[in-house]
């Protein structure tokens, strides 16, 4: 993800519903990296947001808001003034109870709707090394645990999450709308500059071992446990693909450099020529997402 220049791009290769009022773009990087983005019109109802000199976005119900904040002080000046003509007070409160009332509605259709995005990686758990099994859900983690450029963090109304599968592993969060610009530039980080820090893994270790004692009276898990135990003998579906305390531990403990594997397996497979791409959004014209992806 190193350069964000554009070697194809497409708006007619996804076949939709005549229902369907999004508008879809694939667009190949010349890292390889295939992008789909998304513009869902219900996002941004009213329009898209105007955008400062800085880059950030100013979402127009929020200067609405603050318009009709400035024309309520000028009422309540106004009011003041009048106090003898009650009748004139009283159908001036009515007329601002509508309008509260009918902000109140736009506010929340609109807001019900989030931005999103995903990113699909071609590497699971059958490229675990033998020596160090359960190192994809583990390094799936590690990328959570911040960047060089960003820490980790929950905010803007936002969350993220991740799964690790036999061929592949997914990372996705949904955010509020008017932050997608900053999301997409601090999830980037996860596939540019993780960290990876000694004092995280240790963490994240005991994060992964809970994970798996969670599921241990799960009946769906057990058999696919079983599956694995009784697979053909060297085949990658034998191995432990969730890892945890003992796998990973018992690891570090017969020397094996546990941060060194999983680093070698994120520069092994984390390219963009085996990721795909997703973002939704209701801004998504212009450079936003190239500019996030540069």
């Amino acid at each position: 993800m190193a350069s964000a220049r554009c070697t194809f791009s497409s708006d007619n290769m996804v076949i939709k519903s005549p229902n369907d009022s999004r508008l879809y773009r694939l667009i190949e990087l010349d890292n390889g990296l295939q992008a789909l983005l998304i513009h869902d019109p219900e996002i941004y109802p009213d329009g898209p947001p105007k955008t400062l000199e800085n880059g950030e976005q100013v979402d127009e119900e929020n200067d609405d808001d603050a318009e009709g904040s400035e024309e309520e002080e000028e009422e309540e000046e106004d009011e003041d003034e009048d106090e003898d003509d009650e009748e004139d007070e009283d159908e001036e409160d009515e007329d601002e109870d509508e309008e509260v009332k009918e902000k109140g509605k736009k506010g929340s259709s609109s807001q019900t709707k989030k931005a999103a995005a995903a990113m699909c990686v071609g590497m699971g758990s059958f490229s675990d090394p033998f020596e160090a099994q359960g190192l994809a859900h583990f390094l799936e983690h590690m990328l959570f645990m911040g960047s060089t450029e960003f820490p980790d963090e929950n905010e803007h109304g936002g969350s993220s999450n991740a799964y690790t599968e036999s061929e592949h592993t997914c990372y996705h969060f949904e955010v509020k709308r008017e932050f997608l610009k900053g999301a997409l530039r601090r999830f980037s980080q996860f596939f540019v500059s993780p960290l990876v820090k000694i004092e995280a893994m240790e963490r994240e270790v005991l994060a992964v071992d809970s994970e798996f004692n969670q599921v241990l009276q799960n009946d769906a898990c057990r058999l696919q446990q079983l599956q694995c135990h009784t697979a053909a003998p060297g085949h990658p579906f034998k191995r432990f693909s969730w890892g945890n305390n003992k796998s990973l531990v018992d690891a570090m403990e017969k020397g094996i450099n546990l941060r060194e594997q999983i680093l070698k397996l994120y520069g092994d497979y984390y390219h963009g020529g085996l990721m795909k791409l997703v973002v939704i959004g209701g801004d998504l014209g212009g450079l936003v997402v190239m500019e996030v992806l540069q």
